[in-house]
């Protein structure tokens, strides 16, 4: 995706916040190879230069590639941080350590671009008077029957962070579905780009029913080009695994969410994401695109052959 970028843009400030990130992506993977190797695991086939047409026509404008870039690095922060928790070797701590430290330097790269050329929609404030209370009665958990009380602080930070990952995935999708060859990718991109459509109404219904403000949207960020930049797979692989980790952010905004109202809408995206994302893992390996990742042994199965 960097590679490609990278032959298109034409912001100064934006091809230094790619460049970097490209120099970042590939130092990571030669560190996890050796990882891997190490302790005797096969390297993943991955994508090669076979999954990318660096020459194709820009699909996407400078724009939504740094939109893009801000927010594949808030996915690798949050992968970073749950993987760091898994780890006792002392070299691999120290490189995760290390990676989170880059990542966040790329994500305070890429922000102040987005917000030093007013791309960036900034979450809302809550501009009225505020004062320590304690909540008194039960019905601040109202969401259904009787008056609900206003979107909260916490909850709006899992809404607004949402909507933003929620519009990436739009642009992303109406672009592949554009490009695309095998008409199953493109009747799935446009199937999760109509239910990503429809989470981002119901997100956007929890904030402007308090007369918050929503972020912009880049779908006329996607340019009129139909060939493909990159493989079908790769384009199924990576739809499908955001597709995915919206799950887990949904979670997250659901735990916070104090009102029953909202916890009911993420637990009803998460069900219908899910399916979608189980569709998309199902076309993945129908195509052979889904590599298995190492399995423990099945001591079972080892036993039947013996007899």
């Amino acid at each position: 995706m960097f590679r490609y970028f990278l032959n298109h843009v034409q912001d100064k400030d934006i091809t230094q916040v790619l460049q970097y990130a490209l120099e970042l992506t590939e130092r990571h993977m030669q560190k996890v190879e050796g990882f891997l190797k190490k302790e005797n695991y096969p390297t993943p086939k991955g994508f090669t230069d076979e999954d990318v047409t660096v020459e194709a026509p820009a699909l996407f404008t400078d724009t939504y590639m740094i939109v893009y870039l801000h927010i594949m690095a808030v996915h690798g922060l949050t992968r970073y941080a749950g993987a760091i928790g898994n780890i006792v070797a002392e070299e691999q701590r120290k490189y995760f350590i290390g990676v989170i430290s880059e990542t966040l330097e790329l994500y305070d790269r890429a922000t102040k671009t987005l917000v030093d050329k007013g791309i960036i929609s900034k979450p809302p404030a809550f501009n009225n008077h505020q004062k320590v209370e304690f909540v008194k009665k039960q019905s601040f958990m109202t969401g259904w029957l009787g008056k609900r009380r206003p979107i909260s602080a916490v909850e709006v930070s899992g809404t607004y962070l949402n909507l933003q990952k929620t519009m990436t995935k739009i642009v992303l999708e109406l672009g592949f579905s554009q490009v695309a060859r095998s008409k199953d990718v493109k009747k799935f991109m446009e199937r999760a780009r109509a239910l990503c459509n429809d989470h981002f109404k119901i997100l956007s219904s929890m904030m402007t029913e308090d007369n918050l403000h929503v972020p912009r949207t880049f779908e006329s960020e996607v340019t009129d080009s139909t060939i493909p930049p990159f493989s079908d797979k790769l384009m199924m692989y990576h739809i499908a695994s955001l597709i995915s980790s919206a799950i887990g952010y949904y979670g997250e905004a659901m735990a916070i969410s104090q009102r029953r109202d909202l916890a009911a809408d993420y637990a009803r995206m998460i069900t219908g994401i899910g399916v979608l994302a189980e569709d998309g893992m199902n076309i993945l390996i129908e195509n052979g695109w889904m590599e298995q990742p190492p399995l423990a042994t099945d001591h079972e199965d080892l036993a039947k052959n013996r007899r």
